[in-house]
C-alpha cells in the first residue's frame, strides 16, 4: 500500500474509518508521533525489516527503534490492509514509480457500456458515501474498500472481475487497470457491468 506520510505527521485532527492512512517513521523523526484513536490505529514495530510487535488499538505510539521503524495505519489501512501481517513477517519500505505521472492522467469520467457517462469523485483514496471512487496500482494490490459497495476492475477497457455489494472479499487491482469502486446511490449507475463488457475513462 502506498504511504500518506514519510516521518510526517498527519495533518488533520480526525480521521474517518473508511480514509486510508499509512505512515512509516524512522529514528531520524524526532517530533512527538501524533496518533487519531477514533480511526483504529495499529502500529507495527520493525526491527530489521521484520516486525516484532503490532500493537493494535494503539492510543500512543512507542519509541521508534533503533534499528528500525515504526509502520503507523489509520483507517482503512489500519482494519483491512495491516491484518493481513503477523509477528515475524518480512516488511520493507521502497520507491515505486507512479502509473500516472500528471494529475491529466486522472481521469473524472467513466464511459460505462450503455454510453452513459458516471463522474469520478477521486482517485486512489477512501470511499465516502454515495460517490465513485476509482483505484489503480499506484494505491494498493487491492482495494481494501468496506463491504458496502460494488466494485469492478477493468483492463484493457474490459471488465474483468466484479464485486457485489456486501462480499467482505477485497477487489485486486489489476497492475495494468484499474478499479471502479462506488457505494449508495452511486452504486446503482455502475453495478450493471459484466465480465467482458466495454469500459473507458474520459
Amino acid at each position: 500500500m502506498m504511504l500518506s506520510y514519510y516521518n510526517r505527521n498527519l495533518t488533520r485532527d480526525d480521521v474517518m474509518g473508511y480514509e486510508c492512512e499509512l505512515s512509516v517513521f524512522t529514528p531520524e523523526f524526532k517530533d512527538p508521533i501524533k496518533l487519531v484513536p477514533n480511526a483504529g490505529v495499529t502500529i507495527f514495530v520493525v526491527r530489521n525489516d521484520v516486525i516484532t510487535e503490532i500493537i493494535t488499538l494503539a492510543q500512543s505510539a512507542p519509541k521508534i527503534p533503533e534499528d528500525g521503524y515504526l509502520v503507523i495505519g489509520h483507517g482503512r489501512a489500519s482494519y483491512a490492509f495491516m491484518p493481513q501481517f503477523a509477528v515475524g513477517d518480512k516488511v520493507e519500505i521502497r520507491d515505486y514509480t507512479p502509473k500516472f505521472s500528471s494529475n491529466k492522467d486522472y481521469k473524472e469520467w467513466v464511459i460505462m457500456p450503455n454510453g452513459s457517462e458516471v463522474m469520478i469523485a477521486g482517485w486512489n483514496r477512501g470511499r465516502c458515501a454515495d460517490e465513485v471512487v476509482a483505484y489503480n496500482a499506484d494505491y494498493a494490490d487491492k482495494t481494501y474498500t468496506n463491504e458496502w459497495g460494488f466494485e469492478f476492475s477493468v483492463e484493457r477497457d474490459e471488465v474483468i472481475e466484479t464485486r457485489a455489494s456486501g462480499s467482505l472479499n477485497f477487489m485486486p487491482i489489476p497492475p495494468n487497470g484499474f478499479v471502479i469502486s462506488a457505494h449508495g446511490v452511486a452504486a446503482g449507475s455502475i453495478s450493471f457491468v459484466y465480465p467482458g463488457d466495454f469500459v473507458e475513462l474520459d
